[in-house]
This record gives structure tokens, C-alpha cells and sequence, in this order.
């Protein structure tokens, strides 16, 4: 997607922090649609399925940490409420069904990729919020 003047120029007075917030709000929103059908998911470590009203879009590598993939769709997947809290991510199951789900390869590559630095410009946040607020249409 390439962005139009009017596309930039509508987020002109927002921060890059309130950029990155409404970027999370959109993505996260896109994550439990994505994963979820008929107001049920089944939560990405420990394999139950729950109401959407659980669900929460849990990073499997924290987002504060790797900006370079804090918004990859193979990082964020549906996860309860429980797991994501309570279990500070339950990281281990998390890999497992991440791999059940995506393949060993992808998220071998998602942990390199983990490792690289990145910095969120202005363009690339809205960027973005503008392609996920499409997604969940």
C-alpha cells in the first residue's frame, strides 16, 4: 500500500508515541479478528479454546523490545487473557504452537529478525494503521 498525501496529512499533529498507540490499537484489533471465528479462538499456547472475550493479541517476542517486528503478523497471535498475564506470555508454549502453526522456518526467521534493530518512522507508522484499518473492513 502506498500512502497518499491526504492518508499522511490526516495524523499531521499526532506524536510518533500516539502514532505507535493508534498502530496497536488497529493491528491488535486486525490479530483477534483475524484469529477468531463466531466469538470463539483457541489460544495460541496453551491450545484451549476460549471466548473472544479472553483474548488478548499476544506477542510472542514483547513488543517494546523488538521494534522490528512488534507489528509481523507470525509475532502477534490470539492469546487468553491467562497465558498472556498470568503466564508472562507462557513463551515456551508459545513457540510450540507458533510452530504448529506457521512452520519451524518461519519463526526461526522471526527470531533473527527479532534481533535486528529498527525505529518506527512517522510514514511507516501510518503506513501501518492505514493497512490494517483496511484488513478488519
Amino acid at each position: 500500500m502506498n500512502l497518499t498525501s491526504k492518508q499522511v496529512q490526516k495524523y499531521k499533529d499526532k506524536t510518533i508515541p500516539k502514532l505507535i498507540k493508534k498502530a496497536e490499537e488497529v493491528f491488535n484489533a486486525y490479530i483477534r479478528q483475524r484469529d477468531s471465528l463466531g466469538g470463539y479462538f483457541i489460544c495460541i499456547s496453551c491450545g484451549m479454546p476460549k471466548s473472544v472475550d479472553q483474548m488478548n493479541a499476544g506477542h510472542y517476542k514483547p513488543a517494546g523490545h523488538n521494534g522490528a517486528i512488534r507489528f509481523h503478523e507470525d509475532n502477534v497471535n490470539g492469546q487468553c487473557i491467562y497465558c498472556n498475564l498470568h503466564q508472562h506470555g507462557n513463551t515456551a508454549q508459545y513457540r510450540l504452537g507458533l510452530i504448529k502453526k506457521i512452520g519451524l522456518e518461519r519463526v526461526e526467521i522471526l527470531e533473527r529478525t527479532a534481533r535486528t534493530c529498527h525505529k518506527w518512522s512517522r510514514e511507516g507508522l501510518i503506513w501501518v494503521i492505514e493497512t490494517y484499518k483496511d484488513k478488519i473492513k
